[in-house]
């Protein structure tokens, strides 16, 4: 058995001769396990919002963007659409054509001033709502973008805000204005603008970003407005649910070689997750640092515990002990009270998650995606925090253990 962990043991559950020394350790055990409980609590918040938000977005982003590398269009014609729809795993394909317009809504009632509002028209084939998921995110009418000759658009919440459009009222449809480079403005104005009138029939939220600036149309309708014939800005790629990620991406990078740039929704999305990602860790550190102090909560427990067991240590040096095999033993007494305050704070911290999981212990207010702040356990979270609070705990228990040698001599 290992003498200076099995003496370090009773010393911990042993009752003391003064009672305010058992105080002092039971705080310490508190405080250590309150801090890994909050640090479990708010690194499980982090994850949550991480997994909403990026659900949020995967509802309208792609699986796969493919762009040209240089210039702004891609020409149809001759891009291997074909071969690349008969890649395993693929099963949607989309070609997109984007770019800012002026809008004009017809006021309601009639006589009112026309609303006006910039903002970004994305063309978008048949089988686009099927390829995101952007039709589940509705909040008003339909995803419905042609039937028969007529042309529809589903708007992002805030434009339709912006715009105070009716739905389905096709008395007062919008007007969008889009720049015609091939016009002589200086004989007629209106000459500089292609102009086509589109019916709102939808109304969706992803986010507030996407929200305030898309409106989704027939890749047509954006053809015509544009000026284009066969131009594509990108081409959007959703994928079966037994596809391999990075095996079909490397498929198409090998098919369409350097000229284009291929990215999946991590990629494309990459600004986001990142600053997502130092958050969370920027919060571990703050806490980290807060747990650092109140941590040293075992620096007092040890002192005051070397202090009454110090005709122990006499008696041990006595026997034969040495001053390292002593040492040891309030170096495990203080790693066991940061130990045991560590594993109890990572119980009651999944205990609390799940709780917040299942019961929506704290909502969220503001009319936000969900009712309670989303979390979600990621193992590697207790194994940082727990190795932390043990490096923590470790520095703090050796400052006090440097002081017994002064009580043998």
């Amino acid at each position: 058995m290992n003498l200076p962990f099995f003496i370090a043991r009773r010393y911990l559950f042993a009752r003391k001769s003064h009672n305010a020394i058992n105080i002092i350790t039971g705080i310490s055990v508190l405080v250590v396990a309150v801090g890994t409980m909050a640090l479990i609590s708010i690194m499980s918040v982090f994850n949550g919002l991480e997994d909403l938000v990026g659900s949020l977005y995967n509802s309208f982003t792609p699986e796969f963007k493919i762009t040209p590398k240089s210039g702004k269009y891609i020409d149809t014609r001759n891009f291997p659409a074909n071969k690349i729809r008969k890649i395993k795993g693929v099963a949607y394909y989309s070609e997109v054509l984007e770019d800012m317009a002026l809008l004009k809504y017809d006021a309601y009632p009639k006589g009112s001033a026309a609303r006006q509002y910039v903002a970004q028209i994305k063309g978008v084939s048949p089988e686009y709502a099927q390829m995101t998921g952007v039709d589940t995110m509705l909040l008003d009418g339909n995803f419905l973008l042609k039937k028969g000759r007529m042309n529809f658009a589903v708007l992002g919440s805030g434009v339709a805000g912006r715009l105070q459009v009716r739905l389905n009222d096709y008395g007062s449809a919008i007007s969008v204005y889009f720049p015609n480079a091939e016009s002589d403005a200086m004989l007629n104005p209106m000459n500089s603008f292609n102009i086509e009138k589109i019916a709102p029939v939808g109304v969706f939220s992803v986010q507030q970003e996407i929200d305030d600036k898309i409106v989704i149309v027939p890749i047509d309708f954006a053809r015509k407005l544009m000026g284009k014939q066969y131009e594509a800005t990108s081409i959007e790629l959703g994928l079966s649910p037994s596809a391999k990620l990075d095996e079909t991406q490397n498929q198409i990078k090998n098919l369409l070689g350097d000229d284009f740039v291929i990215k999946n929704r991590m990629q494309q999305n990459e600004v986001m997750y990142k600053i997502m990602k130092s958050e969370k860790w920027s919060s571990f550190l703050i806490l980290g640092f807060i747990l650092l102090i109140a941590i040293f909560n075992v620096v007092g427990s040890t002192t005051v515990l070397i202090i009454e067991k110090r005709k122990d240590i006499q008696s041990l040096s006595h026997l034969g002990a040495e001053e390292r095999l002593i040492k040891r033993i309030f170096l495990f007494e203080g790693m066991l009270i940061s130990l045991f305050g560590a594993l109890s704070g990572l119980v009651l911290g999944l205990i609390l998650v799940l709780l917040q999981k299942y019961f929506g212990l704290i909502p969220m207010s503001g009319g936000f995606a969900v009712d309670a702040f989303p979390v979600a356990l990621q193992f590697t979270d207790f194994l940082a925090i727990f190795a932390l609070v043990v490096f923590i705990g470790f520095g703090a228990s050796i400052y006090p253990v440097r002081k017994i040698g002064a009580l043998l001599k």
